[in-house]
């Protein structure tokens, strides 16, 4: 590099020296005013919020009384809205009804129906998903081969128009015909559970509907044959091991046994229909046939009444009476009447039924329990004549108290906003101060 180009790259320096001087100055300058104009724009708000505040304050504290009403009007207030708006309780109820359906909602399987004895007349209507298996000696005059049979008889129901119906052969004797029991799954429907006293026997009618998407076990139901000879009776069947050229099933097969093998046990996986009777003479006490504490969901007391045309099936109860009680609220149930939850067509959340007994000549009694926020009851779903609803304080005081505070806080109220009404309109009178 030559002398003249460090000359005139010096001299460049030279002229370029005050002119960054000068620029960093203004800047600074510049931001220095910036910073100031800030504070003091800060410093103007909180004077003006703190003025407001003392302000606020001082205005508040002339208007001590005032205040002192907003904070009664606020807590009044409250005290009326927890007084009426609903909240879920536990309710509890007694009543006796010819007809009800229920879902059993248990954790695992649940004994329903034991000890039933001296049975006159079991039917069971649908598939039967083990092979049933007769041992003993056997009679028919509709199928003559089962007069030689000196082995097991194997029977399979196959679908749902099949039929098993067991009696015993001497009516006028006593039966030993057994129900030793039977048991639940989870999901299990039990619909048009119906008991009758006809003909001096006890009847029990009902359906089971298991629930193929949440079981894979059946429910089970077993049967105790006895000693003495009974009549069984087929329809739609399939029988292994036997030739069947002879045999006509489109007819019924009959035949009479003695048995040997004295258990029947039946898997149902599918719907049945459960027909049973048994001498109202019978010792054996009807009322220990039934489990207590059985816990349910979709429990109904109503029953559809088919006129062959959809749109004018009608829905009838079948209560015949009750009480039902909740929050220390009572309602007496009449014959015909329905039982709702919150809304018309929602069934009443009975979460158990507690205990299950025959009421002869009326139906079954049912004790229920379970949680909701409001009752409803009526001839008409859509027009309920009574109701029970509990609030945010029942359960914490007693309903005649609430009625109470209730009621005072609605006085209250309306004292306290004509004494706010009336002060607001004191204070527009009043000339402001200049």
């Amino acid at each position: 590099m030559d002398k003249k180009t460090m000359a005139r790259r010096q001299k460049t320096r030279q002229k370029l020296t005050p002119f960054f001087s000068w620029a960093m100055r203004g800047i600074w300058q510049a931001l220095t005013t910036i910073v100031a104009w800030l504070v003091s724009v800060v410093r103007v708000i909180l004077t003006l919020i703190i003025e407001k505040v003392n302000h606020l304050i001082n205005y508040l504290v002339q208007r001590k009384l005032v205040l002192f009403v907003l904070f009664l009007f606020l807590a009044f207030g409250l005290l009326g809205l927890a007084a009426i708006i609903p909240r879920t309780h536990i309710f509890e109820g007694n009543l006796i009804v010819e007809e009800f359906t229920f879902t059993y909602n248990g954790g695992k399987d649940k004994l329903f129906l034991d000890s039933m004895r001296g049975i006159r007349h079991l039917e069971i209507d649908g598939v039967i998903n083990n092979e049933l298996t007769f041992a003993g000696e056997f009679k028919s005059t509709s199928f003559s081969q089962l007069n030689q049979l000196n082995k097991p008889l194997k029977i399979r129901l196959v679908n749902r128009n099949s039929k098993l119906i067991i009696e015993p052969v001497d009516t006028k004797k006593s039966s030993d015909i057994d129900l030793t029991e039977l048991r639940l799954l989870p999901d299990t429907k039990v619909s048009g559970f119906t008991y009758n006293l006809s003909q001096k026997q006890h009847r029990l009618d009902f359906d089971l509907q298991h629930n193929p998407t949440s079981q894979t076990q059946p429910n089970e139901l077993k049967i105790y044959l006895g000693e003495k000879p009974i009549k069984v009776i087929l329809e739609n069947y399939d029988i292994s091991g036997l030739n069947q050229n002879k045999l006509d099933k489109q007819q019924p097969l009959e035949f009479l046994l003695t048995p040997n093998k004295k258990e029947l046990n039946l898997e149902l996986k599918q719907k049945n229909s459960i027909y049973l009777s048994l001498d109202e003479s019978n010792k054996n006490d009807p009322n220990l046939w039934f489990q207590e504490k059985i816990d349910t969901k979709d429990v109904h007391f109503q029953r559809l009444d088919r006129t062959g045309d959809i749109s004018d099936d009608v829905t009838v109860s079948t209560i015949v009476e009750g009480k039902i009680r909740m929050v220390e609220q009572e309602r007496e149930i009449k014959a015909n009447q329905f039982l709702m939850g919150d809304e018309p067509n929602t069934p009443l959340n009975i979460e158990r039924i507690r205990h299950l007994q025959i009421v002869p000549k009326k139906g079954l009694e049912v004790r229920i329990s379970g949680r909701t926020k409001q009752i409803q009851i009526g001839l008409d779903k859509d027009f309920p004549v009574s109701r029970i609803q509990g609030s945010w304080l029942d359960g914490f005081l007693p309903r005649d108290a609430i009625v109470a505070l209730f009621s005072f806080s609605a006085a209250t109220i309306t004292y306290l906003l004509g004494f706010l009404i009336e002060n607001a309109s004191k204070s527009d009178s009043n000339p402001k101060s200049p």
